[in-house]
C-alpha cells in the first residue's frame, strides 16, 4: 500500500490538496459571511436583563437587514430596512461600541411617558409581565448622554416623541440596567440584529 501511494504521481496529489485546501477556505468564507451578515452568537455580561437574560445567558441574533459593524466598512450601513416591533429583544452598540442588549419599548414616532415607575406608550400603560416583582422605572437621568460630544444618541425627558429612526431601549432588570434612560434614544444604525433564540 505504501509503494501505491509512491506511485501517485506529484501532479495528481498536488491537485487532491488543492481541492482540500480549496474546500476548507470556501467553507470558511461562508462562515465568515454568515457571521459578518446573518447571524451571531453572544454572551451576556451582567444582569441588565434579569429575569429574561442572566450573566453568562447565550444568545443567537439575527442580524440581517441591519446596520453591519463599522469595523469591517469604515461607516455603519444596513442594506435593508430592518423589522423592529415593540418588545423585541435587540443587540446594540452603545457609546463606547460595546455590544449590549436591550428590550425595544418605544418606537419611531410613537410618544412614551414614564409615569409613577410605570412606562406608558401613546397613552397605554405597556404590560410588561417580563419585569421582576415590583419593579420601579425611574425617569431619565442622561448621565451617560451628558458626558459624550456629538453623539448620535439623542437625550431624553420623562415624556417625549420619539424621532424617526430612533428606538426606546430599556433593560428588564429596570433599576440595575444603562439604557436609553441614562445613555439616550437609540439610532436604528446602532442596532446590529434582534435576539431569535437564547438560553
Amino acid at each position: 500500500m505504501d509503494k501505491e501511494r509512491e506511485n501517485i504521481p506529484l501532479t495528481k496529489k498536488i491537485k487532491r490538496y488543492s481541492k482540500r485546501i480549496l474546500g476548507l477556505v470556501l467553507f470558511c468564507g461562508i462562515l465568515l459571511l454568515t457571521r459578518i451578515f446573518l447571524f451571531q452568537v453572544y454572551s451576556i455580561q451582567g444582569n441588565s436583563m434579569y429575569p429574561t437574560l442572566e450573566n453568562g445567558s447565550i444568545v443567537f441574533v439575527w442580524k440581517g437587514g441591519f446596520a453591519l459593524s463599522a469595523k469591517f466598512f469604515g461607516t455603519a450601513w444596513a442594506y435593508r430596512e430592518p423589522n423592529i416591533e415593540k418588545l423585541d429583544l435587540v443587540l446594540f452598540a452603545n457609546q463606547e461600541g460595546d455590544l449590549i442588549v436591550k428590550r425595544v419599548i418605544g418606537l419611531p414616532n410613537e410618544f412614551y411617558s414614564i409615569e409613577a415607575g410605570r412606562v406608558v406608550i401613546d397613552s397605554q400603560l405597556l404590560l410588561e409581565n417580563y419585569l421582576p416583582q415590583g419593579s420601579f422605572t425611574s425617569e431619565p437621568d442622561n448621565s451617560i448622554f451628558l458626558n459624550l460630544k456629538n453623539s448620535p444618541f439623542l437625550a431624553m425627558n420623562s415624556q417625549g416623541r420619539i424621532p424617526p429612526g430612533y428606538y426606546l431601549l430599556l433593560g428588564d432588570n429596570r433599576e440595575y440596567s444603562t439604557d436609553s434612560r441614562s445613555m439616550g434614544l437609540v439610532p436604528v444604525e446602532k442596532i446590529k440584529g434582534k435576539v431569535i433564540f437564547y438560553f
